[in-house]
């Protein structure tokens, strides 16, 4: 029985390193399988990511791009890259093959909007940001930053050409501006040139063309938001509304069925709570006269779309209002009693040619400030405020909170700049 017992032990044993050396093997053979195919599908992602960038590439410098690339060679792979257009958006597929391998890297992209923006000017002039001004939210000057006092930025700050006067100099000169997130100069962000509004006004006429009164030419327009979801209106001529027609009511989506009011020739005055999503244009003038619009009383959203969450941050609301402005000429505060103290303006205000002012500044008092909730972008910056040699001011000092929606959608037919940008990247 010993001899047996020890030749049955002898086979158990090889049997078990038979098994051992099996399984050791094939733990070798999938070591190695599992090496080339971790490394086949980090090519073959890499490559996809790479004809990604080669797209964007191509198409950052011309917009038009929609070429593309077929079977490109690239470490030994191949990349497919297709282009397609939905609406203004652009989509980019990138394909990237290595050994049998494929992965994808999908993009989107579309117009960078003006609206993304807390204050952006094209020429400051001499024009300055004073103590008591304050912006959250992005700031650009194409031109310089003129700083007098002690103005406050939340959000990053950006310049073309620089300060005025130079940083060194501000604790000589007295003044102690704060960048909390930063600045920088030397960054170039042109302004659009002789902006025509011709896709405003198409807009507004397709609106009549499917039942919408929101395009007017040769008068002027008096504009009443109302905070159930109806607009009142008035055609006639200045800055008395009681020469006007009488008004009419109508819901917005009624008055301006694609979201877009065009006034051609002529000024807009308006007021009163936004309950819905419109763009206000003032698309053509022949002179300094026309092509501006007057807020005459506040111009606010029935629901905020900012609130303020403590430690000087602003936080998004679920508000679904959303209201643009854009003037040929410039946005005026009108010297009328309402606006005797702050003014609000929920709003994102594009002037093609002006800026954002205040009517009568010379002879108006201290009227405390007005308080801006989306943005404006401008060609000139207007004045608001003017300091006087006894520290006094008169007008409005600048509160400006960025509206974050319009980070990713501004209001309806918002001017776009020249270029893409990225929304979405997955892979």
């Amino acid at each position: 029985m010993g001899g047996k017992a020890s030749i049955l032990l002898v086979l158990g044993f090889g049997m078990i390193l038979v098994v051992i050396g099996f399984n050791l093997g094939n733990i070798g053979t999938s070591s190695v399988q599992n090496e080339v195919d971790y490394y086949s599908n980090t090519l073959a992602h890499n490559i996809a990511v790479s004809g990604a960038h080669l797209a964007l590439n191509e198409l950052f410098q011309d917009i038009d791009w929609d070429d593309g690339f077929s079977n490109l060679d690239l470490d030994d792979g191949i990349i497919d890259v297709e282009i397609g257009t939905l609406g203004d958006m652009k989509t980019l597929k990138s394909v990237g093959t290595f050994n049998g391998v494929s992965k994808e890297v999908l993009v989107k992209l579309k117009p960078s909007s003006y609206a993304k923006f807390a204050w952006y000017i094209d020429n400051m002039s001499s024009k300055i940001f004073v103590d008591g001004d304050t912006v959250y939210g992005p700031f650009h000057s194409q031109s310089t930053l003129n700083i007098g006092g002690d103005p406050v930025f939340y959000g990053k700050v950006t310049t073309n050409r620089g300060f005025n006067p130079d940083p060194k100099f501000w604790n000589s000169k007295g003044f102690d501006p704060h960048f909390y997130a930063g600045f920088k100069t030397g960054v170039d962000i042109p302004f659009v040139n002789n902006y025509d509004f011709n896709q405003q006004k198409n807009a507004a006429a397709e609106g009549v063309s499917l039942g919408g009164s929101s395009l007017f030419m040769n008068t002027d327009l008096w504009l009443t938001f109302n905070s159930d979801g109806t607009v009142t209106y008035r055609t006639g001529s200045g800055s008395d509304s009681s020469t006007y027609n009488l008004p009419i009511t109508l819901p917005l989506t009624t008055f301006a069925p694609t979201g877009v009011v065009y006034l051609g020739k002529g000024n807009v005055y308006m007021g009163g709570t936004l309950s819905g999503q419109v763009s206000v244009v003032t698309g053509e003038s022949s002179g300094l006269g026309q092509g501006n619009v007057y807020a005459v009383d506040d111009i606010k959203y029935n629901q905020p779309a900012m609130t303020y969450a403590g430690n000087n941050d602003w936080e998004p609301t679920t508000s679904t209002d959303m209201l643009g402005i854009m003037t040929s000429n410039n946005f005026i505060i009108a010297d009328k009693i309402p606006n005797y103290s702050n003014i609000v303006v929920d709003a994102s205000i594009f002037c093609a040619q002006g800026g954002v002012m205040a009517e009568n500044l010379q002879t108006i008092n201290n009227r405390g400030r007005i308080f801006v909730t989306g943005g404006v972008v401008a060609a000139k910056e207007e004045l608001i405020v003017k300091l006087e040699n006894d520290g006094t001011f008169k007008g409005y000092k600048k509160h400006v909170v960025y509206d974050e929606r319009f980070l990713l959608n501004g209001p309806p037919n918002f001017p776009v700049t020249d270029s893409f940008e990225i929304v979405s990247w997955y892979e």
